[in-house]
């Protein structure tokens, strides 16, 4: 091989090899915009949970706000309200299961609160009616926390995970009682400055948002399966799966707030019916938290099929300087 040819093969190499240490190990950037919440009521959009009985996504103003639920549907359009007499401190978080809609009142901006509330509403219908509400009352065990993520496991067990550059994830009482202070329990550090989370279909893995990224963990040890970058998202402080299960809704804070469609990082959700137990989360019957087909771990394939690509243009680009007369 000619001098000449033999540099513009070097050189290409080294371009194929900068090009292809350059893809990150995370998905791409949060999908395409599924729609707008244009209601000028909604100004915070602090949390959402998709409802697939009634087909909304239910979505809270946070402090200061009375206690007002909305029901979105799949073009951003409120479908109706629920109601009911109270005023949280800060409402911060929205999860759905089973038929029962839970309002997280966890925010603590100042970690001042002795204790935090979670409402919770049977068969939840948006229909602007006030509804009689129940609720718990948790406190931590190490103090005061600052919270906008709760998370209900197919067996309908609680948790709330805090806010904080060293966050945690805490558990509480499998039957918590609506008489006194429920006590919480500390059982894993979850990724730092968490807006959001949702138990992924099967239970056994849990999508966490950060403003840079939804990180998706395994329920046992908690450690990072896979990501997906969501900078794109203004503010990011919103995330639930979609109605049709395959899928995640990641809203931004704000009037007319954009809300973002994107595929579950590292694999297809499983199937939307996939359930834990028949019987109501959080009653005395409850069983023990149960789960069934994880979400796939394929954290690499992304990064594969863009290597491959990349490696298969350079191969045309060396293929082509080398063949070159020099």
């Amino acid at each position: 091989m000619p001098r000449r040819a033999t540099l513009r093969a070097a050189a290409a190499s080294v371009l194929a090899l900068g090009l292809a240490t350059s893809f990150p190990v995370t998905a791409g950037a949060a999908g395409k915009v599924a729609f707008t919440i244009k209601d000028s009521r909604i100004a915070e959009n602090s949390g959402m949970a998709r409802d697939t009985t009634n087909k909304v996504y239910w979505t809270v103003n946070d402090s200061g706000a009375l206690g007002v639920v909305y029901g979105v549907d799949k073009s951003g359009k409120v479908k109706g309200t629920l109601k009911y007499n109270a005023f949280p401190v800060d409402a911060e978080a929205v999860a759905w299961n089973k038929d029962r809609l839970y309002v997280g009142d966890i925010g603590d901006n100042d970690e001042k609160r002795r204790s935090v509330r979670v409402y919770y509403f049977d068969d939840p219908k948006p229909d602007g009616e006030t509804r009689t509400y129940k609720a718990w009352d948790f406190s931590y065990p190490d103090g005061a926390h600052d919270a906008e993520t709760l998370l209900i496991t197919p067996g309908g067990r609680l948790y709330i995970a805090t806010k904080e550059l060293k966050g945690g994830l805490y558990q509480a009482p499998e039957k918590p009682s609506r008489d006194g202070v429920n006590k919480l329990k500390r059982v894993h550090d979850v990724p730092s400055t968490l807006t959001d989370g949702v138990m992924l279909p099967g239970g056994k893995q849990v999508a966490f948002l950060t403003y840079a990224k939804v990180v998706v963990v395994d329920t046992k040890s908690y450690t990072e399966q896979a990501s997906a970058d969501v900078t794109g998202v203004a503010q990011a402080e919103a995330l639930t799966l979609g109605l049709d299960g395959r899928s995640l809704i990641v809203g931004g804070e704000g009037k007319n707030a954009k809300v973002y469609s994107m595929g579950i990082p590292g694999a297809a959700a499983a199937s939307p019916s996939a359930s834990a137990s028949s019987s109501d989360p959080g009653s005395e019957d409850d069983p023990e938290d149960t789960a069934s087909v994880p979400v796939a771990r394929q954290r690499g394939t992304y990064l594969a099929v863009g290597l491959a690509a990349v490696v298969a243009v350079v191969a045309g680009v060396v293929v082509g300087l080398v063949r070159r007369p020099g």
